[in-house]
């Protein structure tokens, strides 16, 4: 059965939010802060070779050469700025973008000051469905409920280790969940195994990945879908086999 119950947020989790909130809300602010960063490759690689350069230059023909040098250098950096104008501005933009999304929503979970603890005790195996980017998740929540989780594989997911070390076979997960964003931010599992029902099955094309998805109401990461775990489970068997 499934519970669960309001509860602080934990510090960790609390600074990290702040830390994202405290994004700048500026592009070209932002920009600015990823060249100066080192964000970008080309700037980093001209911040540490140009003093360095100048100073040899200067050291071994004098000053006229090192004016010489730096012109040079700084018609090349100007060309470097040139082109992160045309090439990479559009990624850069696209990154401030989902930082803008990740702020806001980091400001609305600190200002609610809560977070959901949930419990979960297993009667039965979990089921996952594994495709390119991760695995789907589906555990049965009672009551006619279906716990969905769909755990990345892109390294920043904690749930993807336990999975992958066959921990998520557990039968007591306890994990917290953001308020607004629905963040799922803190996840364990304890208790003994249990048995899986079969070797996860893969989700191969996109296609069937959207049939899934459309199947399961497009739900979100931690969120409860409103049908019994083995209806849910068949119909996703008979959409990729």
């Amino acid at each position: 059965m499934l519970t669960t119950a309001r509860v602080n947020i934990p510090i960790p989790v609390e600074a990290r939010l702040k830390t994202v909130a405290d994004y700048s809300d500026n592009v070209n602010d932002y920009a600015r802060e990823d060249l100066i960063g080192f964000g970008r490759p080309i700037a980093a690689t001209f911040a540490l070779i140009a003093p360095v350069a100048l100073s040899f230059v200067y050291h071994g023909a004098g000053f006229t050469a090192m004016l010489q040098v730096a012109t040079v250098l700084i018609l090349v950096v100007g060309g470097g700025l040139a082109y992160i104008g045309k090439h990479e501005w559009p990624a850069i933009v696209a990154k401030f973008q989902s930082h803008v999304v990740a702020k806001r929503k980091a400001i609305a979970d600190l200002r609610c000051g809560f977070g959901e603890s949930s419990f979960l005790s297993n009667g039965r195996a979990p089921r996952f469905f594994e495709h390119e980017h991760g695995v789907i998740v589906l555990a049965d929540a009672g009551d006619l409920k279906t716990l969905f989780f769909d755990i990345s594989n892109d390294g920043r997911d904690p749930r993807w280790e336990l999975y992958a070390n066959g921990e998520m076979d557990r039968r007591v997960w306890r994990w917290l969940r953001l308020p607004v964003s629905r963040e799922v931010v803190k996840f364990s599992t304890e208790g003994s195994k249990l048995a899986r029902h079969r070797a996860a099955p893969a989700i191969d094309s996109i296609e069937e990945w959207e049939a899934v998805n459309v199947a399961l109401g497009e739900p979100l990461d931690g969120a409860i879908v409103h049908r019994p775990f083995d209806e849910l489970t068949e119909a996703i068997g008979r959409l990729i086999y």
